[in-house]
């Protein structure tokens, strides 16, 4: 079990690797401490995600946040955009994925019409879990239960389809008390505008990018891109676009040897004392700090 780093393409898609083709569903122990300022940024994949606190606390949005706290979990739907950052130092989540594809087997294949298309074509982006309230025990029995697991028993591959199933079940019915409620189209459309909105700042942060641009990659006007930012990202296009660029650098400084002035220009920062005093207003620590430290705790 692994701590994982969210690699995604231009368009925010986190491509999941799986240990085990012939089960396909992976499990991760995520350490926020190893992430830069303890964020996992804005992504998303094509599988369903499940995951459970198992010490200190998570700010979680999926389409709203909400703080997380040791012993509570999460669902998160296909396609739904997500990111989560510690609210404590030292924070754990335990989380395990699979794709909806894992029921489309002739054999089951009346329980993905019948169970699983239901929660792909809903409005839901997904449940926020919390231990104190009774209507998600059920849930998070099942996600402890699969912290539990143990690789090496003989009835491991039975006891994952078991879980997966009671645990498919359980959102089958939340999602579709959910599904009954007015659903608020305009909330969708912001949804799909931050997207293509990221799509672009991803593609382009190296490059000049002016908040008419990133608009512009929505058709939308500067006002609409500030009002689906604050609602979706809950930042300014100009803050996602600058933490974002920094994100980048913090991966080229631990896992290049290239030299600071050529990161900070391919970053898209114009002058290498600016990119210096914004890297050490977010992070703590200077870029060559930030890369030393890297080194010595890689190397241990």
């Amino acid at each position: 079990m692994g701590c994982r780093r969210v690699i995604t393409d231009q368009n925010l898609l986190e491509t999941i690797e799986y240990e085990n083709n012939v089960l396909p569903i992976s499990f991760y122990e995520d350490h926020f401490d190893e992430y830069l300022n303890g964020e996992l940024g804005h992504h998303w994949h094509d599988e369903f995600e499940f995951g459970l606190v198992l010490k200190g606390g998570l700010e979680y949005t999926l389409q709203e946040t909400r703080i997380l706290r040791a012993g509570d979990g999460v669902f998160v739907n296909s396609k739904a955009l997500h990111r989560a950052r510690q609210t404590e130092a030292g924070t754990i989540f335990f989380a395990f994925v699979f794709p909806p594809n894992l029921f489309a087997l002739k054999p089951v294949e009346a329980v993905y019409q019948r169970g699983i298309l239901p929660i792909l074509h809903s409005a839901a982006p997904g449940l926020f879990l919390f231990k104190d309230r009774n209507r998600d025990q059920d849930l998070l029995c099942c996600l402890r239960a699969f912290r539990d697991l143990s690789f090496g028993n003989p009835d491991y591959e039975l006891s994952v389809m078991e879980l997966i199933f009671r645990t498919m079940r359980q959102v089958l019915f939340r999602i579709s008390a959910i599904a009954e409620a007015p659903v608020n189209r305009m909330e969708r459309l912001q949804v799909q505008r931050a997207r293509m909105m990221l799509a672009y700042i991803h593609t382009h942060y190296g490059e000049g990018i002016t908040v008419d641009r990133i608009a512009e990659a929505a058709s939308i006007g500067r006002s609409e891109c500030f009002r689906c930012f604050q609602g979706i990202i809950g930042k300014t296009p100009t803050e996602y676009l600058c933490e974002y660029r920094l994100s980048q650098a913090a991966h080229l400084l631990t896992s290049t040897e290239r030299e600071l002035s050529d990161i900070c220009f391919s970053c898209g920062f114009n002058s290498a004392s600016y990119f210096g005093k914004l890297f050490k207003e977010k992070c703590g620590l200077s870029p060559g700090q930030y890369r030393k430290n890297a080194k010595a705790l890689q190397s241990h």
